[in-house]
C-alpha cells in the first residue's frame, strides 16, 4: 500500500543519516530521490525486513484497495508479455543489418539485455587478447591486478591497467556502433567505472539470482565482451528480462513486487533467457538494475569475458565497487574514469595523458 506518514519520516531519517542536506539535495546523486524511490529500491534489494523498517505500507495493518490491486494485475500481465517477447524472439542483433542501431536500442530498453553481433572487430579482438595473455603470463604483474575476492563459485576476476592495447573504447568493447547505443540508453553524462577480465572456471556452480545495484534503470550498464565462443555448457548468463524498475511512478509498488518475487523465489517468476551459444566477440549489454545469474560450468573449459562497467556520473563513485579490489585494480579504474568519463566515456585525447600516468606509475 502508500506509505504513510510515518515510513517518510523513518525514510527522511535514513537519508539525512547517510549525510544527505535537504536544503541541498544535489549534493549527493541519491539524495534528490523521494521516498518513494528509496522505499521501491530498498524493496527490490531484499536487504530488508519491509515490514519492520516501513510497518505503514507493508505491516500487518497497511491495506491494498482493489483498484490498486487492479494496477498491480496490470503491470504484472505487462512484465509478463515483455519477457515471453524477450525470451522467444531472443536479444540478438546483427551490426551489420539495416537500422541495426535502432533495433539494438529498442531491445536493451524493452528487455534490458542486448547481443551484438560483429561488433567488436576480430582483429582488434586479436590484439587484445594478446595484451591479456601477456598480463597474465607477467605472473608478478598478474598478482598485482588478480582478484579473488569480489566474485564467488571460482570465478575471478583480472583488473587491466590503462595501457595499449587496452586503452580505447574499442579495445574493451565500445565501438562507435555499441557507443551510440550507450548514449542513447544513459540520455545523461555517463563514463567508464571499472573494466575486468572475468573467468568462470570449470567446474563452477550456478550463481544466485541477482541484479548488480538496487537502484533504478539506466544508470549502471554492463558490457561483456565474449572472449572465446560460449556454449551451454560452459554457463552462459541467465537472465529475468525485464525485471527492472519501470519507468511510470504510479507502477513503482507492482515493479518492486516483482522483484522481491523473484528474491524470495531464487528464480524468475516469468519467461527468460539464456544463449545457448555465444559468438567469441559477440558483446553483450545488460542494465545492471536486472535479475540475472552465472550459470554452472561443467564443460571442463574456462569462460572469460571481457567485463567493462559503466555508469552514469558519479554512480560509480557511489557504487564505490572498487572498494575491495587490489590496489592496483583501483589504482587503474581511477586511470580508466579519468580518461573515459563523463560526459560520454571521454575522448581519444584525454586518454593519451592517462596512459602516460599509467606507464610511469603515477
Amino acid at each position: 500500500s502508500r506509505l504513510s506518514k510515518g515510513d517518510r519520516d523513518t525514510i527522511e531519517a535514513t537519508l539525512k543519516q547517510a549525510g544527505c542536506d535537504p536544503e541541498n539535495p544535489g549534493a549527493h546523486v541519491l539524495c534528490s530521490t523521494t521516498p518513494e524511490q528509496v522505499c521501491v529500491g530498498a524493496c527490490g534489494s531484499g536487504q530488508q525486513d519491509m515490514t519492520k523498517w516501513l510497518p505503514g505500507a507493508f505491516g500487518p495493518s497497511s491495506r491494498v484497495t482493489n483498484e490498486e490491486l487492479d494496477g498491480y494485475r496490470d503491470v504484472y500481465a505487462r512484465y509478463w508479455a515483455c519477457a515471453d517477447q524477450c525470451s522467444r524472439e531472443g536479444v540478438l542483433v546483427d551490426v551489420r543489418a539495416e537500422g541495426a542501431q535502432s533495433r539494438a536500442l529498442a531491445t536493451l530498453r524493452r528487455c534490458g539485455v542486448v547481443q551484438l553481433k560483429g561488433a567488436y572487430e576480430e582483429s582488434l579482438l586479436d590484439r587484445a587478447q594478446s595484451g591479456i595473455d601477456d598480463l597474465y603470463a607477467d605472473r608478478k604483474k598478474y598478482a598485482k591486478y588478480v582478484d579473488h575476492d569480489q566474485l564467488h563459485t571460482a570465478r575471478f576476476q583480472v583488473y587491466l591497467p590503462f595501457a595499449e592495447p587496452f586503452n580505447n573504447r574499442a579495445a574493451v568493447g565500445v565501438s562507435d556502433f555499441v557507443h551510440g547505443v550507450l548514449e542513447r540508453y544513459f540520455g545523461k553524462p555517463w563514463g567508464i567505472d571499472h573494466v575486468t577480465v572475468l573467468t568462470s572456471g570449470s567446474p563452477c556452480t550456478n550463481q544466485s539470482l541477482h541484479p548488480d545495484v538496487h537502484y533504478f534503470m539506466g544508470h549502471t550498464v554492463s558490457v561483456h565482451t565474449a572472449l572465446v565462443d560460449v556454449t551451454r555448457e560452459m554457463g552462459p548468463t541467465h537472465f529475468c528480462p525485464c525485471t527492472g524498475e519501470l519507468e511510470s511512478k504510479e507502477e513503482w509498488p507492482a515493479s518492486a513486487a516483482i522483484k522481491m518475487s523473484n528474491l524470495l523465489k531464487k528464480a524468475c517468476v516469468g519467461p527468460t533467457f539464456a544463449p545457448s551459444f555465444t559468438s567469441r566477440g559477440t558483446v553483450t549489454i545488460y542494465d545492471s538494475a536486472m535479475f540475472h545469474q552465472g550459470l554452472e560450468n561443467l564443460s571442463g573449459r574456462d569462460r572469460p569475458v571481457l567485463k567493462l562497467e559503466l555508469g552514469a556520473k558519479g554512480y560509480p563513485e557511489i557504487r564505490n565497487y572498487i572498494q575491495k579490489a587490489p590496489k592496483a585494480g583501483k589504482k587503474a579504474a581511477r586511470h580508466w574514469r579519468a580518461a573515459l568519463g563523463p560526459p560520454h566515456m571521454g575522448d581519444e585525447a584525454a586518454a593519451d595523458a592517462a596512459t602516460a600516468s599509467e606507464g610511469s606509475g603515477a
